[in-house]
């Protein structure tokens, strides 16, 4: 569209009409207080800072537009392209599979990048500590501690520094993104890469931390890069023109659009369910924990493609693992020695374990949250390194300590000799008298890779000598279950996952062992207990039901055990939800105020409510017809997304005036100022005939209106893909720089200022005044849905959630726009703050989120994640 201005602004401007167009926005900014906002058209370009620098740690969540736009254009274009083209199919169809299976290759091969290095470098982390000890106990721990921290010190100052985005597991986040928020940095590329190597340098660590969190984040951001490297998308930064890239964007440009907030959920919720997969081999489970867990929004498609993509991913693992072509699951858990035979009198003490799993799952959440409390702000980043830090430290302390002093020295069992998961540490490698290979107990299971240490936990059946002693189970559960705890919610990117499943099966298996000595013959098998109790801890601390229990089957193929299993998940959820009412991932999306989280079902907190309750009463809108300056003050006066459109009184009689026709976004009307797609007219000159060719269907063809509607679908990916909150404060009008605009249009009018035959122009007073106008009919969404204020809140939250909304419209009577809902109202009505009677009046005690910054950092809602 570059050269296009002149043809969309028709008649130019003269200097007065500059003028008068100059002293308007300086009474608009004069009103608004709007501290260095200079009108000086030179010292505005050249003085104007970097967005992203300034408000790099100002909180911004806004919501994603679910709901697709429905004009005027979009209608027309949806009619163009949706011709088939082979058997039926179009190439948007084949784009999109194309799509989901390079997600699930992808994220297969960094799943065996990360597990890989994790075995390689414990492996050799365990073999030079064996050498080392052999000189000196002190120096082996020295090395060890030095070793973890500079690992989490890389992990940290990556987060702390590059991108916060990536701390944590971002389970959290990802389902708060699936659910409809804008969560800033979150999917963005460097935070792909942070989290790739953050992990792999926490999992390496001493850090009690997995890699089963971080793997669902990496898949949401493998989906996404995916959607946004389709199309050739100029750089901006070629080009010296102030507007953005969007202006030398053709229709062409991207064949397949796919940056449309709807399909890139579709994908994201596929990454996901291939990221869990990727963890655990488990395909069938990673769909149902998307389904469960991280998905808001569902359907038969997304299943579809979520199915092939874990199926895609769980196939390569398979194959990078066992270096040739199979179909065996790869899962991570597989284990074998166990008896599927248990009686009804075992039913007891599997309610004793599940039970004492839910408890404990409960106990951890709620110590995460009083630690949340306590730990340094994140705004101080320095005190978050040495947080981490120190964790780290305390870690190693107890990993080489508690094995030094209360270890054990057992005989490797002949079945497993061969084996690298036994640690002599400070036993002798071979006895003297037997010359049976030896290893400490508590060293093996605090030493070894975590998915190993499950495995042979899971392995305890009736026929086995236990491999670790009473003694030593019990030490290693209180121990590693104190460090998990103060290592969940430090500042390095890891999940808690894997954790929590040591934890549940240390229990388990302690469990197990005792019963078999209280009940010697008993048919007990403690590896059964062990399984149950790590099923049961994570019930208890996710609360998760179904995609529990299939992950567990499928990542330790134990399917004769699936009973038992579903029977734990049933009994830690209940005994866990009487002592902490949340799972992990609810208690920490309640925690972040500025993240309006919808469940699936509406709070009991909205019975009494009516949407007249819980909307908000200053609407803001535009006509159909509105002058740009109208735009600009409204636009830097709030911080809305949403306007309704009402008739124009220009173009309707008084009865017509007023009412709703449609709703333009923010985004929409940045982009049409920023393409310069308004137009000088005399608005007391246009009549009813007129309004289907005025102004643009007489000055645009269809080709422009399609490019300038295509643009506003890219336009969050030209602009700022990871921070669109920015779009929402006044520097994205100063960026506009309309008013080196209109100087140029002054020189060129002035340049041909005389007629034929030699006479001038006509003054500025002797011509009829005109005003510069945005013609919003083409653009806005004609279809908006609306409520009456007396229809009730819950009916109004499950409209709003179940269709994906981002404004909801409250009419009266009359029809006649009175209030918006938007999913700030609904998660601050959810809250139960502080409710009136009236009918007419916000009823709500709630900030003035439109207009007010809050003083939180944006990095205070990326810390803390499981």
């Amino acid at each position: 569209m570059e050269g296009e201005g002149s043809e969309i602004v028709e008649p130019l401007m003269s200097k007065v009409e500059v003028g008068e167009i100059k002293l308007q926005l300086e009474e608009v900014a004069d009103h608004l207080k709007l501290e260095g906002a200079s009108l000086d058209c030179e010292e505005n370009a050249n003085s104007r800072p970097e967005r992203d620098e300034i408000h790099s740690n100002e909180i911004g969540v806004e919501s994603l537009d679910y709901d697709p736009i429905q004009s005027f254009i979009s209608a027309t274009t949806k009619r163009v392209y949706t011709r088939r083209h082979l058997y039926g199919y179009s190439g948007l169809t084949l784009a999109k599979w194309t799509i989901t299976i390079c997600t699930g290759l992808l994220v297969g091969c960094v799943a065996y990048i990360i597990s890989s290095t994790q075995e390689f470098i414990i492996t050799c982390t365990k073999i030079w500590t064996q050498k080392t000890l052999s000189s000196s106990l002190a120096i082996a721990f020295l090395g060890y501690a030095v070793y973890s921290i500079v690992l989490v010190l890389i992990s940290s100052c990556l987060v702390l520094y590059w991108a916060p985005a990536a701390a944590g597991g971002g389970v959290t986040l990802v389902m708060a993104y699936l659910n409809g928020n804008d969560i800033p940095d979150l999917l963005r590329f460097r935070t792909l890469i942070t989290k790739i190597v953050g992990t792999i340098c926490t999992i390496t660590s001493s850090l009690p931390l997995g890699q089963e969190g971080p793997m669902v984040h990496i898949g949401a951001a493998i989906a996404s890069t995916l959607t946004w490297m389709h199309g050739e998308f100029p750089n901006q930064k070629k080009y010296e023109d102030k507007r953005t890239c969007c202006s030398k964007i053709h229709p062409r440009a991207w064949p397949f659009d796919f940056h449309n907030d709807k399909d890139r959920r579709e994908f994201i919720s596929a990454g996901t369910a291939a990221g869990l997969a990727a963890a655990f081999g488990s395909p069938v489970g990673g769909v149902l924990y998307s389904l469960e867990e991280a998905s808001s929004f569902w359907s038969r498609k997304v299943m579809w493609r979520s199915l092939v993509c874990t199926a895609v991913t769980t196939m390569l693992l398979s194959w990078l693992h066992k270096r040739e072509f199979s179909f065996a699951l790869p899962g991570s858990l597989s284990f074998h020695g166990l008896q599927p035979v248990f009686h009804l009198q075992d039913l007891p003490l599997f309610l004793f374990t599940s039970a004492a799993a839910g408890i404990l799952g409960a106990f951890i959440n709620t110590s995460h949250g009083w630690l949340a409390r306590v730990r340094p702000p994140s705004a101080n980043a320095i005190s978050r390194i040495v947080e981490a830090c120190g964790a780290t430290l305390v870690s190693a302390a107890v990993i080489f300590i508690i094995p030094y002093l209360f270890g054990q020295c057992l005989p490797v069992p002949e079945t497993n000799a061969d084996e690298e998961f036994w640690f002599a540490y400070t036993c002798s490698v071979q006895d003297s008298m037997s010359g049976l290979n030896m290893y400490n107990d508590l060293a093996t299971l605090l030493f070894s890779v975590p998915h190993e240490t499950i495995k042979h936990l899971l392995q305890l059946g009736q026929d086995v000598d236990p491999y670790f002693t009473v003694k030593s189970l019990s030490i290693y559960t209180v121990s590693f279950l104190a460090i998990f705890i103060l290592a969940y919610g430090i500042a390095t990117p890891g999940g808690i996952f894997m954790p929590s499943m040591m934890v549940g099966a240390s229990v388990g298996a302690l469990l197990g062992c005792i019963f078999r000595l209280i009940f010697p013959g008993a048919n007990i098998q403690p590896g059964l207990h062990a399984l149950i109790g790590a099923t049961a801890l994570l019930g208890g601390v996710f609360r998760s039901s179904i995609s529990v229990v299939v992950i567990m089957v499928e990542g330790t193929g134990s399917i004769d055990f699936i009973l038992p299993v579903i029977m734990a998940v049933v009994v830690s959820n209940w005994v866990a939800h009487h002592i902490h009412q949340h799972g992990a991932y609810e208690a920490d999306l309640q925690q972040l105020a500025h993240v309006h989280f919808l469940q699936s079902e509406p709070p009991r907190q909205l019975i009494p409510l009516t949407a007249f309750n819980i909307m908000s009463s200053h609407v803001v809108g535009f006509e159909e017809i509105v002058p740009v300056t109208d735009v600009l003050k409204v636009l830097r006066s709030t911080r809305h997304n949403g306007f309704p459109v009402f008739k124009s009184s220009h173009l309707h009689s008084n009865d017509a005036g007023g009412k709703m026709v449609g709703l333009i976004l923010r985004h929409q009307l940045l982009l049409l100022l920023e393409q310069h797609a308004f137009a000088e007219v005399d608005l007391s000159s246009v009549k009813d005939s007129d309004k289907w060719q005025f102004p643009y269907f007489g000055c645009m063809n269809a080709k422009k209106l399609q490019v300038l509607e295509s643009a506003m679908r890219a336009y969050h990916f030209c602009h700022c893909p990871h921070r669109r909150d920015l779009t929402s404060r006044p520097e994205a009008i100063d960026e506009l720089d309309l008013y080196g605009f209109f100087e140029s249009r002054v020189s060129t009018k002035s340049s041909h200022g005389t007629i034929e035959g030699g006479g001038t122009m006509l003054d500025a007073r002797e011509r009829p005044k005109k005003t510069f106008v945005l013609d919003l009919r083409p653009f806005m969404n004609r279809v908006p849905l609306t409520v009456r204020g007396e229809c009730s809140a819950q009916r109004v939250y499950i409209i709003f959630r179940t269709l994906g909304l981002r404004h909801l419209c409250v009419t009266d009577s009359n029809g006649r726009v009175v209030g918006m809902i938007t999913r700030k109202d609904l998660g601050l009505a959810s809250r139960k703050s502080s409710v009136s009677t009236s009918r007419w009046s916000t009823t709500l005690l709630r900030w003035d989120s439109d207009t007010a910054i809050d003083e939180r950092t944006s990095r205070d809602i990326l810390y803390s994640l499981p």
